[in-house]
């Protein structure tokens, strides 16, 4: 991919730490925030910090990473030249919808805009807007320059060309770009993490356990296996047949078509998993094996 311009509107935590990401992807970039600029400046530069603490990264290279950067309290200058535009701004759906109408009077029609808007449908996002097509949510977790992922969502008026422009520049970034298929709020990756807050939100409320017998119970469970196989995959694995196997033992039963579902889609991932995460049963289970040991390493447990 060209290594083209990206700008980013509103340069909280969420927006600086994607813009490191861009940095040091080596795309020029451009930050925008109505602050003072050496705020912005000094939060870039601390985040950089932390790649080059842990060595990520050398202090010549993100240095290099910097030269990148260009600051700016001017929306039109930030956004003009600019192939991808990263939205950060507060969540409020009127800010939102006039900043985008200046974006677009600015740079026209070239610029995909995602917005980090975590409670608003990008369909409404998308309204008044002078090209609507070509706006949609990338939202992100913290701290974003960390987490890999950035779900993608979009809305009723989004072209399949922006979707698909919006999952190769975060890819990119090297970044992770599921696509939630339906407008839901919450979208896809929140959706599920609301699940389990408020699952454990209720364990704790109603005495099944305290609050921190409720975090251990996730951090050293189920929350260990998730960032090796994710959770569908980690089921399936714990059972000779996977998905198609598992009603059988659990409950006697034939595989509804749910489970089926599930199992052609889980058989699709394994496939796509590259060779040194493991890509069928037994490589997986080595893999799962030897990123347990390094996780309970890191937590002084081995």
């Amino acid at each position: 991919m060209e290594k083209g311009k990206i700008a980013f509107v509103g340069c909280g935590v969420i927006g600086a730490g994607l813009a490191a990401n861009a940095l040091i992807a080596g795309h020029p970039t451009a930050l925008f925030d109505t602050c003072e600029i050496s705020i912005i400046q000094k939060r870039l530069e601390e985040i950089l910090d932390v790649f080059v603490e842990n060595e990520v990264l050398t202090r010549a290279q993100a240095d290099e990473a910097l030269k990148r950067a260009s600051y700016t309290n001017d929306l039109a200058e930030a956004v003009t030249d600019a192939i991808f535009v990263q939205e950060s701004i507060p969540e409020r759906l009127e800010l939102k919808q006039d900043t985008y109408r200046q974006i677009q009077t600015a740079a026209g029609a070239t610029p995909v805009i995602a917005s980090s808007a975590s409670n608003i449908l990008p369909t409404n996002l998308q309204e008044g807007a002078l090209h609507p097509d070509r706006i949609l949510v990338g939202h992100p977790f913290n701290p974003s320059y960390l987490l890999p992922v950035v779900e993608i969502v979009a809305g009723k008026q989004t072209s399949p060309e922006t979707v698909a422009f919006a999952k190769e520049t975060y890819e990119a970034m090297d970044k992770i770009a599921p696509i939630c298929r339906k407008e839901e709020i919450g979208y896809l990756v929140q959706g599920i993490n609301s699940e389990i807050l408020q699952t454990a939100i209720r364990l704790v409320a109603e005495g099944y356990a305290s609050a921190e017998d409720v975090d251990k119970a996730i951090m050293y469970g189920p929350g260990m296996r998730l960032p090796v196989a994710g959770q569908l995959l980690t089921i399936g694995l714990g059972v000779d047949g996977g998905w198609r196997a598992l009603a059988q033992k659990y409950i006697g039963s034939e595989a509804p078509k749910e489970y089926l579902m599930v199992a052609d889609g889980v058989d699709e991932e394994m496939a796509n998993r590259p060779p040194e995460l493991g890509n069928d049963v037994e490589s997986i289970l080595k893999y799962r094996d030897k990123a347990l040991i390094g996780i309970l390493r890191l937590q002084h447990r081995l």
